[in-house]
């Protein structure tokens, strides 16, 4: 149990530092530290991203770096999309939902180790609005925030700040995974299933607790460096995804 605890303060630190990247640990954490079935992991670390999101945005609220304009052009397609995604999972294996996990995973570690994102050009509302419903049913479907494609983006499309970035960021992933985890919870209790609420709550509070060290360690720590070291981490974490997914198929 410590080692989960552990791995949630850390999960909640880089959500804060970076807007993204720490949310894509959860599943990875609950399957291999608490052997939860994938369904159930899934649908757990929705919930347990919502609440470390909602507490890690609280200091970006208080200093005004939110854009709320870009958040109402962005959040119902998100939200739609992580219904959706939801409704497919129920549909599909558990063993694709981990294996996209995996090689998410492997894709966010690449993009964050080179530093610079990858910055996709959208010209015109109706790709925005595609393409916030495919981030949505991502994070639907396979249980992750969805910031480390959310984050690349706001930068690709805006001229926000990286403060006003990691604001939207974390607002757009609240909404995303809460979408995504009631759908998930009404469909597991229609199947006689019932998640933990107990753990997911101790979780997300260890997390959101994570979180908001972020804030005064950004200033002192040098996130270039920690970037790195964070994707070699989830880098290590898709290939042994891969390797679990693939010896036991």
């Amino acid at each position: 149990m410590l080692l989960t605890m552990l791995a949630a303060l850390f999960i909640g630190l880089c959500l804060g530092l970076f807007g993204s990247g720490g949310s894509i640990m959860t599943v990875p954490v609950l399957l291999y530290l608490l052997q939860l079935p994938e369904k159930i992991a899934i649908a757990s670390a929705l919930g347990i991203v919502a609440l470390i999101s909602i507490v890690a945005l609280l200091p970006y609220l208080y200093r005004k770096h939110l854009q709320w304009a870009l958040v109402a052009k962005l959040a119902l397609p998100g939200i739609f999309g992580a219904w959706l995604g939801s409704l497919l999972s129920h549909q599909v294996e558990a063993f694709w939902q981990i294996l996209l996990l995996a090689l998410l995973m492997s894709f966010s570690a690449v993009n964050m180790w080179r530093q610079q994102l990858w910055r996709w050009p959208l010209s015109r509302s109706w790709q925005l609005l595609v393409l916030g419903t495919l981030l949505g049913a991502v994070t639907g479907f396979v249980g992750v925030g969805g910031g480390f494609l959310i984050v690349p983006l706001l930068l690709a499309v805006t001229s926000l700040t990286m403060a006003a970035t990691i604001a939207t960021s974390l607002l757009l992933i609240f909404l995303q995974t809460s979408s995504g985890f009631i759908s998930h919870y009404l469909q597991l209790q229609q199947q006689g299933v019932q998640l933990d609420l107990q753990l997911i709550a101790t979780i997300g509070a260890l997390g959101a607790f994570g979180s908001l060290l972020a804030m005064p360690l950004s200033q002192r720590l040098p996130q270039p460096m920690l970037r790195r070291a964070f994707a070699v981490l989830l880098l290590v974490l898709g290939i042994s995804l891969i390797v679990r997914q693939l010896t036991a198929g």
